[in-house]
């Protein structure tokens, strides 16, 4: 079994001529229709447009589709759209006429997971390893958010070493809430400390929480479809989380961990200073918000990056500069939910100066990940 696992592992680091072996092969029929469509498609593709590659810009936002679940789920049973057809050549063939070089994949707001423990567990890895391999196969145009299974604490610290040392991901990609934690809970510390002694990266989307979806899902989304959790919810749950993490402390004492969040950090921008605001509240006042925020609430905010998928307005902008170093300010697409040159039509309306747009599209990418240096 062992020496099964160690072959299993290395195929994922180094590419083949071969195929895949027929334990591969059965694995990804496994995850389905999807994943057998994404196995077909790997052998044809190609890299792309060198000059897209070596200058196009970094998605970090970035999901794969198919009705299985490769990108988080859908109902195989709907009619067909930009996710549930979602192929690699398809998703290559976009980015190289968008002008974009690389897209690093994430788990979406399924990453979480579903079922029981041991199913989370096995959906987080499952999910990791089919990702990894469309990254082996073409290194240059994807890359990898690992996903954890964070309500299980010890196979997260697993799935982390297994990211980091067999799969090279370029960091962890997590949810805003699992079950009823957010991401400051306490319960969560053994995988913060993990992650900030090996200074990772941390990519965080929302995900509907456990107050709001389900068989409790809000009255407004019941009677106002196509409304649903992403519209308010999301933007909500980032803030929520963000502010988990610092009165958690986890921005303050884990400061190698590098975070990303998504939609240009949903409504968090627009809370800071009505936070800082409670000094003068009698029930709060300088010393217990003092307390609660030792470095100062926009210091521990400046710290953080922010992808700026459907925040990219003048007053998304303008709240997020004035909070965070441009340099902190990365692309995302959100794709394949929204058209992939989505976002660029809408940094286009904004007439950014030409250092800052190449910031957001690439360098500051690539500061944060230098494997995707040129």
């Amino acid at each position: 079994m062992t020496e099964l696992k160690n072959r299993e592992s290395q195929s994922f680091r180094n590419s083949r001529s071969d195929g895949p072996s027929r334990r591969e092969l059965l694995g990804w029929l496994a995850l389905g229709s999807g994943a057998a469509v994404l196995l077909k498609d790997l052998s044809a593709l190609g890299q792309g447009p060198a000059s897209t590659v070596k200058k196009g810009r970094i998605d970090v936002h970035y999901h794969i589709g198919g009705n299985n679940g490769l990108g988080g789920g859908g109902d195989a049973n709907a009619p067909p759209t930009r996710t549930s057809q979602w192929t690699p050549q398809r998703a290559i063939e976009d980015m190289d006429r968008a002008g974009t070089a690389a897209g690093i994949i994430s788990a979406s707001a399924a990453g979480a997971g579903t079922g029981t423990i041991p199913e989370r567990n096995r959906q987080a890895r499952q999910f990791n390893d089919t990702a990894a391999r469309l990254c082996t196969d073409h290194p240059e145009r994807f890359g990898l958010w690992a996903r954890l299974p964070l309500t299980d604490i010890d196979a997260s610290l697993k799935e982390i070493e297994y990211a980091h040392d067999v799969l090279k991901a370029d960091g962890i990609g997590l949810v805003t809430s699992y079950e009823d934690m957010w991401l400051g809970d306490p319960k969560i510390r053994p995988v913060w400390e993990e992650l900030n002694r090996r200074k990772a990266v941390v990519y965080v989307h929302p995900n509907d929480a456990a107050c709001c979806g389900g068989a409790n899902v809000l009255s407004y989304q019941k009677q106002h479809p196509p409304v649903s959790g992403s519209w308010f919810e999301f933007p909500m749950n980032t803030a929520r989380t963000i502010f988990s993490l610092m009165l958690g402390g986890v921005i303050r004492q884990m400061p190698d961990i590098r975070f990303i969040f998504s939609h240009s950090g949903g409504v968090a921008p627009l809370l800071v200073s009505r936070i800082e605001g409670f000094v003068d509240w009698d029930s709060v006042g300088p010393e217990k918000l003092h307390a609660m925020f030792p470095d100062g609430l926009e210091n521990e905010f400046a710290k953080l990056y922010f992808e700026v998928a459907q925040g990219f307005s003048q007053v998304n902008m303008d709240a997020l500069t004035k909070l965070v170093p441009q340099s902190h300010i990365l692309y995302g697409s959100d794709y394949p939910v929204f058209a992939l040159d989505h976002t660029e039509i809408g940094l286009q309306k904004l007439k950014l100066p030409a250092g800052f747009r190449r910031g957001i599209e690439r360098d500051n990418a690539v500061a944060l990940l230098p494997r995707w240096k040129a």
